[in-house]
């Protein structure tokens, strides 16, 4: 199991850099659950999310909620299976070592 550094540190074209970015996005998306930003999203019909919320600041929010939802929803799964790929074919792919 790879410690926290390791992911931190893991370049961006390999298994683990794929991990780790899925899992930030994974973080971003669950913050911004947590902070109960789904309901500025309503922008999108033209209201905002409460009478002391403006509509520009409930733009912000609802944009910043769905770039964190589509990037949970769509770039995370992705990521995570090009992780496997690459550690499948890094695993099997090894050329012999000269005898």
């Amino acid at each position: 199991m790879p410690k926290l550094s390791e992911l931190i540190r893991a370049p961006f074209l390999s298994p683990l850099g794929f991990v780790a970015r899925a899992l930030l996005l994974a973080l971003v998306f669950g913050a911004c659950e947590l902070a109960g930003w789904r309901e500025h999203t309503t922008f999108i019909s033209g209201t905002a999310a409460s009478a002391e919320a403006g509509i520009s600041s409930s733009v912000t929010l609802g944009l910043i909620y769905m770039l964190a939802y589509f990037g949970f929803v769509l770039v995370a799964p992705i990521l995570l299976l090009a992780a496997g790929m690459l550690t499948l074919w890094q695993r099997f792919a090894r050329t012999p070592a000269a005898e």
